[in-house]
């Protein structure tokens, strides 16, 4: 979930500071590969139309595909098309610059003063260990009157985004979505998905459905330290009806598997000013009530969340080592580990 705002940084072709009045680009195909320290590729549209503080560019041929290249080098962002070629140069901080690669198919894109919108049939992106691809992207972005072609830092303040599918595939996380939307604030970043499957280590956990909703603590661009501080500050996530896709470890006392994932019938998540309120409903012989207490903290330079168990109890009975396993149930065997009190998560 850390890197599903990232589907929406490389939509379209991205300035540091760049302004427009008016983009509007029909029928656009991108397919780009890192080679030699560059990132190159091939683009194609049916219309381009651009009006840059009263200089417009037009550029189509009744419906007939346009071709051109594109290259990303040395923080610089160059497209041609034709006999005209675009140079920007781009901020360290562009999402473009780390690029390894970038797909887009039939994207139409419409950027002016009052409204950011765009939508595509696939899209792909991502370096050499992590990609983010989504199916029938689409998104509605408010400039708030100064249009700007940084989809990434209007949307993550103004944004209305919503997704077929969606998947991040890392060497350690596949996480499958359908059904994706996010709604985004300053004040608030909310999600809503169905049919999650969490895939780690050969095993695969499906989830039915998933809400969450943060504190939007992204200042700019999109960063995951940001992206936890807002959570960690105050948010509330929800998920119901887990279930066994593939392989899943089950909670074990000696010769008997006490509790799967499919005993558990939702998991809700409080956290507020570091502090955490977990609240579930697992069977065991029947339904029982599970309720922890604790705190949440984000060792940034580590790159861990560190869980601290200070209350647990099931059906009112203190059950903190019966506890501790049934969380570990949701987390990764190779992202985890538990020491006391105290649970360790790698992102």
């Amino acid at each position: 979930m850390k890197y599903f705002f990232l589907i929406t940084l490389l939509c379209s072709l991205q300035s540091a500071h760049a302004k427009r009045e008016i983009i509007k680009i029909s029928n656009l195909n991108i397919t780009t590969q890192k080679k030699d320290g560059a990132t190159t590729g091939q683009l194609s549209a049916t219309e381009l139309d651009v009006d840059f503080g009263g200089n417009k560019f037009k550029a189509r041929d009744g419906g007939k595909i346009l071709n051109g290249s594109v290259e990303i080098k040395d923080n610089k962002f160059k497209a041609r098309v034709s006999f005209v070629t675009y140079d920007t140069e781009l901020a360290p901080d562009n999402p473009l610059v780390t690029l390894d690669q970038l797909f887009v198919e039939n994207a139409q894109i419409n950027f002016d003063k009052e409204e950011m919108f765009f939508t595509t049939k696939s899209i792909k992106t991502g370096t050499r260990e992590t990609s983010v691809s989504a199916i029938a992207l689409q998104g509605s972005c408010d400039p708030k009157g100064d249009a700007s072609t940084d989809i990434d830092i209007v949307c993550l303040n103004h944004g209305d985004l919503e997704a077929q599918q969606a998947q991040l595939k890392s060497p350690t996380t596949n996480i499958l979505t359908h059904n994706f939307r996010a709604f985004i604030s300053p004040d608030t970043i909310a999600l809503d998905s169905n049919k999650l499957i969490f895939s780690s280590n050969n095993d695969q956990t499906g989830v039915e459905r998933l809400k969450a909703n943060c504190n939007n603590g992204i200042k700019k661009r999109f960063s995951i330290d940001d992206f936890i501080a807002g959570c960690i500050e105050q948010s509330h996530i929800f998920l119901d009806e887990f279930s066994e896709v593939k392989k899943i470890s089950k909670v074990q006392l000696p010769n008997k598997a006490l509790v799967d994932l499919e005993d558990i019938k939702y998991l809700k998540f409080d956290i507020n000013n570091g502090n955490f309120d977990l609240r579930s409903k697992i069977k065991i012989f029947f339904r029982l009530n599970l309720k922890v207490l604790g705190t949440i903290e984000h060792l940034v330079e580590e790159h861990i969340i560190k869980l601290n168990i200070d209350k647990a109890s099931i059906a009112g009975i203190p059950a903190k080592t019966l506890t501790l396993m049934i969380l570990k149930l949701f987390m990764e065997e190779d992202s985890i580990r538990i020491e006391g009190d105290t649970i360790y998560i790698a992102l």
